[in-house]
């Protein structure tokens, strides 16, 4: 008779956030080779992928991370269509770091600063992640597309953190974002350098 595990294996099914996330890096990795505005249209994803956290977290409910994405890509895209009808006072990427601060202060509001350390976390995630996308818009285009790529990678790591302590968001989020953020970081990077 074999022992049996009490560690469950994952399935094929488990690794669904993976294939869609494939499916968007493909995507994503389009439009980098067939635009030469890199910076511009993936800078202010950088602050995005930081609210999302931060609106997962101010909701306490860790599923609601796929909600905040739905969100506030919406709210991106607009801020896009709004710069290319020059409508819009600010660049997409200030829009989207000044975003952070409501989204923080909600949940300060919400009392949330509760553990201190995951408050804690969360703030500086807010804080670095709105000065890369910041820096995207600050520097030339070809520095800033390396900017936001390292950007991607970094908020990569944000997710396997977060996928390992189970915090803030679903593990199905942590696993989907990490692949989008290291294989878009990645092409990113590469358009820089090219």
């Amino acid at each position: 008779m074999t022992e049996q595990s009490s560690v469950r294996r994952p399935r094929l099914a488990d690794r669904w956030p993976i294939a869609v996330a494939l499916v968007v890096v493909a995507g994503a990795t389009t439009v980098i080779a067939l635009v030469n505005e890199q910076a511009e249209l993936f800078g202010p994803a950088v602050a995005t992928m930081a609210g999302i956290y931060l609106m997962a977290y101010a909701l306490g409910r860790p599923w609601t991370a796929w909600l905040a994405f739905v969100i506030l890509s919406a709210v991106v895209t607009g801020l896009h269509l709004l710069a290319r009808l020059l409508a819009l006072p600010v660049d997409p990427a200030v829009g989207m770091t000044l975003l952070l601060v409501p989204l923080w202060v909600w949940a300060a509001t919400r009392r949330r600063f509760s553990p201190v350390r995951t408050f804690s976390v969360q703030t500086a995630g807010m804080m670095v992640f709105g000065a890369i996308t910041l820096l995207t818009a600050a520097t030339q285009p070809q520095v800033g597309t390396a900017v936001a790529g390292v950007g991607f990678l970094a908020h990569g790591i944000w997710d396997a953190y977060h996928y390992r302590a189970r915090l803030v968001v679903t593990r199905s989020w942590a696993q989907f974002c990490a692949v989008v953020d290291l294989g878009v970081g990645i092409a990113l990077i590469i358009a820089a350098v090219g």
